[in-house]
């Protein structure tokens, strides 16, 4: 009978550990998917968004995504196009909680085409151009990069456009035994009916074309357009994306792209790795433009990310670590990088979409850009 009651006595203890155990599991498994007072986190909402495709690395780093969880968002995101951004946009069921541009024109035309009288600026990547050091020698013999007053290499976009205007090819370079290509001297962009990043290098480009003057009307844009085709048109088939421009410039090398626009946050987060070496080099072009990283909220829950995203410590140091500058004065560190001084606005939304469509890839615009 003593050995019944031990073993039943046994029976119950076991009993009594394994449904200890159970319930420590599902507690660790509520707290890690649904954030738990013994964590500090708060249960996650959904929240869907979309994004500029430059942003994507970011939203997919596992520590944004667990310090947002943490906060009490299950934050998901689409990226797409400025202009197809839009189009997204425009969708009754879209489902998006926020829309994260890249650039302050398509901000503002998001917020008056769906009436928001809000946009949060959180954080910025002025435009800067990937090259190599053979590059940048040729180009300075050619008065075409020159110093800055802080003793920065800086790509002139005047005297770059100069070179365009007149059709001149790098092996026509003066001394020019680095790069003796046979191809026209330009500044490789990505597509800008796809890309933002091309959509900035429009902004810089028209500016000065036009004496140093942001284009404001019609008239404007069809002053500088010859100008603006050489720039593009010129280049060929280009990228649709900035990352696969990035892309090529890396992998590819000098031979495919002796010059790349790219946001200063692609390669500052690229610099450390094996990928580039000691001929790598950034330079900033002259004028150059920020490409500002606007938060639209579409709701509550939208507008609670981005106070996230602008005031949670930890998300801050995170946008630094991808390279961007944050918009609003913090107690951290501020990106390693220089600030470029000779810094240009974009035109108004309604002035780039003129651009854009005289720009088109038509058998008229072909036409017209070649006359």
């Amino acid at each position: 009978m003593a050995r019944s009651r031990a073993g039943f006595t046994g029976i119950r203890i076991v009993a009594l550990v394994v449904g200890v155990v159970l319930i420590i599991v599902a507690a660790v498994v509520v707290t890690r998917y649904r954030g738990g007072a013994a964590s500090g986190c708060a249960a996650a909402v959904p929240v869907r968004g979309v994004i500029g495709s430059e942003k994507e690395a970011f939203f997919d780093d596992d520590r944004v995504t667990a310090r947002l969880e943490c906060l009490g968002y299950a934050v998901e995101v689409d990226s797409r196009g400025s202009r197809e951004m839009l189009d997204s946009l425009a969708r009754a069921d879209n489902g998006y909680a926020f829309a994260f541009p890249s650039s302050t024109p398509t901000a503002q035309k998001i917020e008056r085409t769906l009436k928001v009288g809000e946009r949060m600026p959180l954080f910025s990547t002025p435009m800067a151009v990937a090259t190599f050091r053979p590059i940048v020698a040729v180009l300075t013999r050619a008065g075409v990069v020159e110093k800055a007053s802080d003793g920065t290499d800086v790509l002139d976009i005047a005297a770059l456009l100069d070179l365009a205007r007149r059709g001149v090819t790098w092996d026509r370079l003066a001394n020019n035994v680095e790069y003796p290509a046979r191809k026209t001297v330009l500044l490789s962009t990505t597509d800008p009916q796809d890309s933002n990043s091309a959509i900035m290098y429009l902004s810089i480009a028209s500016q000065v074309a036009n004496g140093g003057a942001i284009v404001t009307t019609s008239q404007q844009v069809e002053k500088v357009l010859p100008d603006l085709c050489r720039l593009v048109f010129d280049q060929g088939d280009k990228p649709e994306t900035s990352q696969v421009l990035f892309d090529n410039y890396v992998v590819d090398g000098v031979g495919r792209t002796p010059m790349a626009l790219v946001y200063e946050s692609q390669y500052d987060t690229t610099a450390p790795a094996p990928a580039l070496g000691p001929d790598n080099v950034l330079i900033y072009p002259r004028p150059t433009v920020y490409s500002r990283h606007t938060l639209i909220p579409l709701n509550q829950d939208g507008r609670a990310v981005g106070k996230a995203l602008r005031d949670d410590p930890e998300l801050v140091r995170l946008a630094q670590e991808h390279g961007f500058r944050p918009e609003k004065a913090t107690g951290q560190r501020t990106a390693k990088r220089a600030r470029p001084v000779d810094v240009v606005e974009s035109p108004s939304f309604e002035v780039l979409e003129t651009m854009l469509s005289a720009l088109a890839p038509t058998a008229e615009n072909a036409a017209r850009c070649t006359r």
